[in-house]
């Protein structure tokens, strides 16, 4: 975990405390850490706002994905289609290993048949 032992050099002592309690947080409970936040100060917080902000961008990337993923701002549509595309390339190499996979399969069979 060398990068947790980076983040503690920019946090100020209250920092370093709530970052062992965040350290054992499910991804669920940070984030509802950020919806409280956004509940207190009545409109999205900012990186500012949240304590131990590096910590939340160390597990989740950056600030506007980190809010996307607390459902506190619709995804962006930029993001959609990257994951849409994502979502199509994987399925293509899906295929891929499928086809591949088969053609194996048929070329083992058309051997053992020549026997």
């Amino acid at each position: 975990m060398k990068e947790i032992e980076e983040i503690k050099n920019y946090l100020t002592a209250e920092e370093r405390v709530l970052l062992k309690k965040y350290q054992r947080m499910s991804d669920e409970e940070l984030l509802d850490v950020l919806r409280q936040k956004a509940e207190e100060l009545g409109s999205l917080p900012t990186k500012s706002d949240v304590a131990c902000f590096v910590y939340f961008k160390y597990r989740f990337g950056p600030w506007p994905r980190i809010l996307e993923k607390a459902g506190l701002k619709p995804v962006s549509k930029g993001n959609l289609r990257r994951k849409e595309r994502n979502k199509r390339r994987q399925m293509e190499m899906r295929k891929r290993t499928m086809d591949e996979r088969r053609r194996r399969r048929e070329e083992r069979e058309a051997g053992e048949c020549q026997r």
